[in-house]
């Protein structure tokens, strides 16, 4: 069974959470700190990491950083700000996930759920290059090129430009994107899709020049077009 890190100074919460998790047959570590956590993250590779952003010694958001340095193991972040502001910024550094507390026990046991179940590498399923209406894509070195200029990308933005060039021309929607790189599907979450997807598209142009290759279509998704104009 999978093994998850629980980072959390509260140990009332943290325990309840391992006694979930340990009744649906997860192996648990904890952590109260930013600096076991990141420790532990590091040393013992869990399966997926509960982060908590409130701890005593610093903000959680540092482990979050940290770790997507090395690891693209799932995070799913718990905390007490409601800001839409602050949830955004975390998504965009590379949080999987996002609760709010106070949180049912049961919706956290299925939200790591699917993002140990659905957050499968796409490096696994995917052609080492792939060569994609004039973007060069090394899945292996997580690298693009448009038009022999260099992409920089964040692994979000790859994992987006991934999904959208598996089936070139096809419309993949909201739901897809969401589900594929946060875990989630729920429609009120589809303006993280919107800010990904404006991110990715300026990058592009950027090297592509003129070329608008990720079309967008009301009820159906986005797209790259492989026939991008000159």
């Amino acid at each position: 069974m999978s093994t998850v890190l629980i980072i959390e100074d509260e140990i009332n919460i943290r325990t309840m959470i391992k006694i979930a998790l340990s009744v649906e047959g997860y192996t648990c570590l904890e952590a109260s700190t930013v600096r076991d956590g990141i420790h532990i993250a590091i040393s013992s590779l869990p399966d997926l990491i509960v982060l908590d952003l409130g701890l005593p010694d610093g903000d959680g958001q540092r482990i979050l950083k940290r770790v997507r340095e090395t690891s693209k193991v799932p995070i799913l972040v718990l905390s007490a700000r409601h800001s839409e502001t602050v949830k955004v910024q975390l998504l965009m550094a590379g949080a999987n996930d996002y609760v709010h507390k106070p949180f049912s026990v049961k919706e956290l046991i299925a939200r790591i759920s699917v993002l140990l179940r659905d957050l499968t590498p796409i490096i696994s399923e995917a052609k080492p290059l792939r060569q994609v209406a004039g973007l060069s894509i090394d899945i292996n070195s997580n690298t693009v090129q448009a038009y022999g200029k260099k992409v920089l990308l964040t692994p979000k933005e790859f994992q987006l430009l991934d999904i959208l060039t598996r089936e070139p021309g096809v419309f993949v929607s909201q739901q897809r994107i969401l589900r594929s790189i946060w875990g989630v599907h729920r429609s009120e979450d589809s303006h993280y899709v919107r800010i990904l997807i404006s991110h990715l598209r300026k990058k592009i142009q950027v090297a592509t020049k003129p070329s608008f290759i990720i079309e967008t279509a009301a009820g159906q998704g986005y797209r790259i077009n492989c026939h991008p104009s000159e």
